[in-house]
């Protein structure tokens, strides 16, 4: 039996390849802990897609309505830290061809130039406009319950969860790098 990814967060790996280069870079794949971290640095932008698609559609007395941006502010104060390691896989994704990178060497030679804190907040914008847009509102009480599932996790398992799911379900674009236990 296969098992899909989260489809949100490969929205967020295809989406974000658009901001780097296709340049040759010498890792061919993602290394387990920068997806980790991306998944940190990630969820801010998840939550707030999904809040701008299911917004409406949340009951009031929800987990997002209570407890929604508690959930949130972990991950929030550690994403200028984890920014780095995302800039790595979003990297690798775009090296990999992506899944969905058409015009994607265009906006890879715009940001070329451009300073990785510079591109931060474009990429950041992207990412929510197509995550929204990813987000099947029949799907929204279902994302609901997840994120209450993993809320009780500390951020740094939250990624290292995702990442074992991205491993063990043979994930490939972009392929992950062997697991190196620390």
């Amino acid at each position: 039996m296969t098992i899909k990814p989260f489809r949100p967060a490969a929205a967020i790996l295809a989406l974000a390849a658009l901001a780097q280069p296709q340049a040759a870079f010498a890792q061919q794949c993602v290394d387990q802990q920068d997806l980790a971290d991306s998944v940190i640095y990630a969820m801010p932008l998840m939550a707030e897609a999904f809040e701008d698609k299911c917004g409406a559609q949340l009951k009031p007395d929800g987990f997002m309505a209570t407890k929604g941006d508690a959930f949130v502010a972990p991950y929030r104060a550690q994403q200028a830290k984890k920014w780095p390691a995302a800039m790595r896989v979003l990297t690798v994704f775009a090296q990999s061809g992506g899944e969905d990178n058409e015009g994607g060497e265009g906006m890879a030679e715009l940001f070329q130039s451009l300073p990785a804190d510079a591109v931060r907040p474009f990429v950041d914008a992207l990412i929510v406009q197509k995550l929204s847009e990813e987000i099947k509102t029949a799907d929204c009480g279902k994302i609901e319950r997840g994120v209450s599932l993993i809320a009780p996790l500390p951020p740094q398992n939250t990624g290292a969860l995702v990442a074992f799911v991205f491993d063990l379900t043979g994930v490939d674009k972009p392929k992950l790098c062997p697991y190196r236990a620390k």
